[in-house]
C-alpha cells in the first residue's frame, strides 16, 4: 500500500530525498546515525503527530534542517507520503494518494491531500481503519514491540480494533454522541431563552410606547433647535461680515506701509552695496600697501643677505689659495714613496717563485704515500665487511635464539593461562546456572504479583466508573434544579417589578397610595393599603377569589374614621382617575348570610373567606367581603345550591364562572392578564419555591462535592494500583532481561570455553616446535663464532701496516704545510706591496684632481662675489622706488575711508526710517491678528452650530438659511424654555 516517501529539509535530510517502498519491504535497518529514526519520525509527523517530545525535539521548528559547517539551514520542511490506491481502499477516486505536511520556521504549517490544502481531521478520517496513524501498528519503532507485549488489555484492544477496521466506526460514534450532547445543551439553552423572552415581552411593549412618545418629543425638539439654529447662524454671519470688512481695511493699510518699507529697504540695499564697494576698494588699497611693504622688506633682506654672502665668498677665496699651496707640497712626497714601493714588489715576486718550486716537489712525494695507504685501506674495508657480515649473522642467530627462548616461555605461559582461564570459565558457568534457576523462580513470583495488581486495578477502575456515573446523574439533577431556580428567580423578579410599578392599577389608586405612603397627617393618613395586598391566598384559589371580589380587589382599604369621607364629600373630583374605597368599620353582611352553612353539600369546596389568610386586624374585612361567596366544583352545583338556599349567596366554580346573589351569571374564559391577587399569591409561592430550590441546590452541590472527593480518592487509588502494576511489570521485565542476560552470558562462556581449549592445544603445539628450532639455532651460532676469530687476526695485521703509512703521511703533510705557509706569507706580503703601489698611484691621481678642483672652485668663488655686489646695487634701487609707491597708496586709502564714513551716515538715517515703518506695520498686523482671531471664533462658533445640527439631525444650516421673522425673534425665550423642557 505504501509506495514512496519524499523528504525535503526534514532533520538530517537537507536535500530532497525519495525512498521507494516496493512490495515486500517491512523493515528499515542500518548502523547508528544513518537516519532510521528520522524516517520513522517523518512518517509519524506527516500522519499528524503533534507531540514534539515523541519527535525528539523541543519545538516543532526543530524538525527543520538547522544547517551544518558547510551548509546553511533551511526555512521549511516538507514530507510527502504516496499510497497505492488501485484497489480503492482509500475513499479517493485516484490510483495514487499523496499526503503532504509542510512547516515553516515561523511556526506556520499546512496539510495537503493530492497537492490540495486539507485538514488534519480529513487525513485521519481518510486513513481510519487502515492501520496507518501516529499511534497505529503499521509503524513499529525500536522498543515498541516490548511495549506492545507489556501493554494492558485496553491498549491491546485499541490495536486489535484498528487492525479489524472498526476504530473509524467507534470514532464516528463518539463524534455523533458528542454532537447529540451539544444539541441537547442547545435545546436547554433555547428553552431558557424562550422563557426569559416571554417574561420580557410585556416590558418591551411598555418600552415601545415610551419610544413612540420619545420620537414625538424628539421631532419637536429637532424643529425647535433648527429654528433657534437658523437665528444664531444669521446673527453669527452678520458679525463675521463686519470682521471681514475691518480685516480688508486693515489689510490695505498694511500693504501701503509694507510697500513704503520695501522702497526704503531697496535704498538700504543700494547703500549697502556702495559701502561694500568702498570697503572692497579700501581692502585693495591696504593690500597694495601690504604688498609694497613686503617687497621693501624683501629687498632690504636681500641686500643684507648679499652683503653677508660677499664677505663669506672673500673668506672662501683666501682658504682655497692656502689649500692649493699645501696640496702642491704633498704631491712631491707621494712620488718618492711610489718609487720605493715598486722596488720592494720586484724583490717579493722573485722569492715567491722559489717557494712554489719546493711546494710542487713535496706534493709529488705525498701523493705516492697516499696511494699506497688507500690500497691497504681498501683491502682492510673488504675484510672488515666480511667480518661484519659474519658478525651480523651471529647477532641474527643470537636474536633468533633469544626470540625463540621468549616464544618458548610465552608458549608455556599461554598454556598455563589457558588452563587457568578454562577453570575460571567452568566456575562462571556453574554460578550462572544457579543464578538462572533463582531468576526463573523470581520471575514466577513477580508474574503472580503483576496479575494480583491487575485484578486490584480492574476493581478500582470499575468502582471509579460507578462514582463517575453517580456524579453525572447528580450533575444532571443539579443542572435541572439550577434551571428551575433561574426560571423561578426571573419570574419572581418580573412579578416584583410589576408590583413595584403597580402595574394594573388605575392612576387614581396609584396617586392615593403614593400620597398615603408619605402622609403623616390629613385625610389619607388612615389609608391601610390595597385590598389585594392585605389578602393572602394560595396560587390555585387566587383566581377564584379575584372572580369573587371583582373590581373590589383594586379598592383601597381605609381604617376607622370619618375624616376621609368628609374630605371626599367636600372635594369629590380631585384624584387622577377613578378608584374605590373599602372602610374597615363599615356594616357587615346580614346574619342570614353568616349563618348559612353549605359545608358537606355536593360539589361545595368551602366558603371563600375560609381560603383567605390575613392579619387579625383585617379578618373581619375578609369575612365581610367573602362570607357570602362559596366555591363549588361546577356551575351545575352552583345553580342547584342557589335554587335550594335561595338568593343572597354568590358561587364561584373552579372554572372561574360566577353566579351572583342577584342571579347574575358570568361565564367564559377569563382575561389573559394575571390579576393582582394572583400575582401576589404567585410571588409568595415563588419565594417559598426559591427557598426550597436553593436548599435542594445546596444539597445537590454538597452531594456533587462529596462524589467529587470520592472520585478524587478513587482516582488516587486507581493511580496507586496502576503505578504498582506498572512497577510489578517493570520488575518482571527487569527479571526477564536479567534472565535473558544470564542466558546470553552462559552461551558466551560456553563459547569462550571452546575457544580456550583450542588456544591450549595450539599453545602446546607451538611450544614443541619452538623448542626444536631453538636447538638448531644455537648449533649454527657456534660455527660462526670460530670463523670470526680468524677474521679478527687478519684485520689486526692490516691495521698495523695502515698505522705505519699514516705516520709517514703525517710527516709529509707537515713539510708540505710549512711550505704552503711560507708561500702564503710571501703572497700576502706581495699583495700588500702591490696594494700599497696601487694606492700610491691612485693617491697621485687624486692629488692632481684635487689641485685642479681647487683652482676651479677659486675661480667660481671670485665670480659669485662679483654677482653678489651687482645684486646689492639692484636691490637698493628697487627699495627707493617702493618707498615712493607706499606714500601714494596711503593717500588713496585715506580718501576711500572718508567716502565710506559718509555712506554709513546716510545709511543710518534710512535704517531709522525703516524701523519706524516696521513698527507701524507690526501694530497693523497685531490689529489684523486680533480681528482675525475674533472672526475665527465667530466662524468656529457658526461651524460648531452647523456641525452639531448636522451630527444630530443631518441638517445643513447653510442650505436652510433665510431671514428670521420678527415673530421668531420675539419667541426666542419661549422656544428655549420649550427646548429645555423637552430635554
Amino acid at each position: 500500500m505504501l509506495k514512496a516517501l519524499e523528504l525535503a529539509g526534514f532533520k538530517s535530510f537537507a536535500d530532497k530525498t525519495r525512498f521507494e517502498f516496493p512490495s515486500g519491504i517491512t523493515v528499515v535497518v542500518g548502523p547508528n546515525g544513518s537516519g532510521k529514526s528520522n524516517i520513522v519520525d517523518a512518517i509519524k509527523w506527516v500522519l499528524g503527530e503533534q507531540s514534539v517530545k515523541s519527535l525528539r525535539g523541543k519545538e516543532m521548528a526543530d524538525v527543520i534542517f538547522n544547517g551544518s559547517g558547510t551548509r546553511r539551514g533551511m526555512n521549511s520542511a516538507e514530507i510527502t507520503l504516496t499510497f497505492e490506491n488501485s484497489n480503492h481502499l482509500l475513499a479517493i477516486d485516484t490510483p495514487e494518494v499523496h499526503i503532504t505536511r509542510r512547516v515553516y520556521r515561523n511556526g506556520e504549517g499546512e496539510y495537503l491531500i493530492n497537492r490540495q490544502p486539507g485538514r488534519l481531521r480529513d487525513i485521519r478520517d481518510l486513513l481510519a481503519g487502515t492501520g496507518m496513524g501516529t499511534q497505529a501498528y503499521s509503524v513499529i519503532e525500536q522498543g515498541k514491540v516490548d511495549v506492545l507485549l507489556q501493554s494492558s488489555p485496553v491498549d491491546r484492544r485499541v490495536i486489535f480494533e484498528e487492525a479489524a477496521g472498526i476504530s473509524r466506526f467507534k470514532a464516528r460514534k463518539i463524534e455523533s454522541l458528542r454532537r447529540l450532547e451539544r444539541v441537547e445543551q442547545n435545546l436547554l439553552r433555547l428553552c431558557d431563552i424562550v422563557e426569559e423572552v416571554e417574561g420580557r415581552l410585556r416590558s418591551i411593549r411598555l418600552q415601545a410606547g415610551k419610544a413612540r412618545r420619545y420620537k414625538e418629543h424628539t421631532d419637536r425638539l429637532q424643529e425647535l433647535r433648527t429654528q433657534v439654529g437658523l437665528v444664531q447662524w444669521r446673527r453669527l454671519s452678520d458679525r463675521l461680515a463686519v470682521f471681514q470688512s475691518e480685516l480688508g481695511r486693515l489689510g490695505d493699510e498694511s500693504a501701503a506701509m509694507v510697500a513704503r518699507a520695501e522702497t526704503v529697504e531697496v535704498h538700504l540695499l543700494e547703500m549697502d552695496n556702495r559701502i561694500s564697494e568702498a570697503n572692497e576698494a579700501i581692502r585693495e588699497s591696504e593690500a597694495r600697501i601690504a604688498t609694497n611693504r613686503e617687497r621693501i622688506a624683501a629687498n632690504e633682506s636681500t641686500i643684507e643677505h648679499e652683503r653677508a654672502r660677499s664677505r663669506d665668498l672673500e673668506q672662501e677665496i683666501a682658504r682655497h689659495r692656502h689649500q692649493l699651496v699645501r696640496m702642491n707640497v704633498r704631491a712631491g712626497d707621494l712620488r718618492r714613496q711610489l718609487q720605493e714601493t715598486s722596488e720592494a714588489v720586484r724583490a717579493a715576486e722573485e722569492e715567491h717563485r722559489q717557494i712554489a718550486v719546493r711546494l710542487v716537489e713535496g706534493e709529488r712525494e705525498l701523493t705516492g704515500v697516499i696511494n699506497e695507504l688507500d690500497q691497504l685501506r681498501g683491502e682492510n674495508e673488504q675484510r672488515r665487511a666480511a667480518y661484519m657480515e659474519q658478525m651480523r649473522a651471529a647477532a641474527a642467530l643470537g636474536n633468533q635464539s633469544s626470540a625463540l627462548e621468549s616464544q618458548v616461555r610465552a608458549a608455556a605461559a599461554a598454556c598455563a593461562r589457558a588452563r587457568t582461564q578454562t577453570a575460571d570459565v567452568d566456575r562462571q558457568i556453574d554460578l550462572l546456572t544457579a543464578t538462572l534457576e533463582e531468576l526463573r523462580e523470581n520471575r514466577q513470583s513477580l508474574q503472580q504479583r503483576a496479575d494480583e495488581h491487575q485484578r486490584y486495578l480492574a476493581a478500582a477502575e470499575a468502582q471509579l466508573g460507578q462514582y463517575e456515573q453517580q456524579r453525572a446523574a447528580t450533575q444532571q439533577e443539579l443542572a435541572e434544579l439550577r434551571r428551575r431556580h433561574n426560571g423561578a428567580t426571573e419570574r419572581a423578579s418580573l412579578l416584583e417589578e410589576l408590583q413595584r410599578r403597580q402595574e394594573g392599577l388605575s392612576p387614581g389608586v396609584k396617586e392615593v397610595l403614593a400620597q398615603a405612603g408619605s402622609a403623616t397627617s390629613g385625610p389619607l393618613r388612615c389609608v391601610r393599603g390595597l385590598l389585594a395586598d392585605l389578602l393572602h391566598v394560595s396560587v390555585e384559589i387566587a383566581p377564584l377569589v379575584e372572580v369573587a371580589l371583582g373590581p373590589t380587589a383594586q379598592h383601597v382599604v381605609v381604617g376607622p374614621g370619618t375624616e376621609l369621607r368628609q374630605h371626599l364629600a367636600a372635594e369629590p373630583y380631585r384624584f387622577a382617575g377613578r378608584l374605590g374605597f373599602v372602610w374597615m368599620d363599615a356594616g357587615a353582611a346580614g346574619p342570614s348570610m353568616r349563618d348559612v352553612d353549605l359545608e358537606g353539600r355536593p360539589g361545595v369546596l368551602g366558603r371563600a373567606d375560609r381560603f383567605v389568610k390575613t392579619d387579625p386586624d383585617y379578618a373581619g374585612l375578609a369575612r365581610r367581603l367573602l362570607a357570602g361567596t362559596w366555591i363549588v366544583e361546577k356551575l351545575s352545583h352552583a345553580m342547584a345550591l342557589a335554587e335550594s338556599v335561595g338568593g343572597g349567596l354568590s358561587f364561584v366554580t373552579l372554572a372561574g364562572e360566577l353566579l351572583a346573589g342577584d342571579g347574575t351569571l358570568v361565564v367564559g374564559p377569563r382575561h389573559g392578564s394575571t390579576g393582582l391577587i394572583s400575582r401576589r399569591s404567585e410571588l409568595r409561592a415563588l419565594q417559598g419555591q426559591l427557598a426550597e430550590l436553593h436548599h435542594r441546590v445546596e444539597q445537590a452541590e454538597q452531594a456533587d462535592g462529596s462524589l467529587k472527593q470520592q472520585i478524587s480518592r478513587q482516582q488516587q487509588q486507581v493511580q496507586t494500583h496502576r503505578v504498582e502494576h506498572r512497577q510489578a511489570l517493570d520488575l518482571l521485565a527487569e527479571e526477564r532481561y536479567k534472565t535473558a542476560s544470564a542466558d546470553a552470558q552462559r552461551t558466551q562462556f560456553d563459547e569462550r570455553r571452546v575457544v580456550l581449549q583450542a588456544e591450549l592445544r595450539a599453545a602446546e603445539t607451538q611450544h614443541e616446535a619452538t623448542s626444536q628450532e631453538l636447538a638448531e639455532s644455537q648449533a649454527r651460532r657456534k660455527q660462526l663464532e670460530s670463523g670470526l676469530a680468524e677474521a679478527e687476526t687478519e684485520l689486526t695485521r692490516l691495521a698495523e701496516q695502515i698505522d705505519r703509512l699514516e705516520g709517514e703521511l703525517r710527516q709529509r703533510n707537515q713539510q708540505t704545510t710549512q711550505t704552503k705557509v711560507e708561500l702564503a706569507k710571501n703572497e700576502e706580503r706581495l699583495r700588500n706591496l702591490q696594494g700599497r703601489l696601487r694606492q700610491y698611484e691612485e693617491s697621485g691621481q687624486e692629488r692632481r684632481r684635487a689641485i685642479s678642483d681647487s683652482r676651479e672652485q677659486l675661480a667660481r668663488c671670485a665670480d659669485r662675489a662679483g654677482r653678489s655686489r651687482r645684486s646689492i646695487l639692484s636691490a637698493e634701487a628697487q627699495v627707493a622706488e617702493l618707498y615712493l609707491r607706499k606714500e601714494a597708496f596711503a593717500a588713496r586709502t585715506v580718501e576711500l575711508i572718508d567716502y565710506r564714513e559718509s555712506l554709513r551716515t546716510e545709511r543710518t538715517d534710512l535704517t531709522a526710517e525703516a524701523q519706524t515703518i516696521r513698527g507701524k506695520v507690526r501694530q497693523t498686523e497685531e490689529m489684523i491678528h486680533a480681528q482675525d482671531l475674533a472672526a475665527s471664533e465667530v466662524r468656529h462658533e457658526r461651524d460648531a452650530l452647523a456641525a452639531r445640527l448636522r451630527e444630530d439631525y443631518e441638517i445643513e444650516l447653510a442650505e436652510l438659511e433665510h431671514e428670521p421673522t420678527a415673530e421668531e425673534q420675539l419667541r426666542r425665550e419661549e422656544v428655549q424654555e420649550e427646548i429645555d423642557e423637552l430635554r
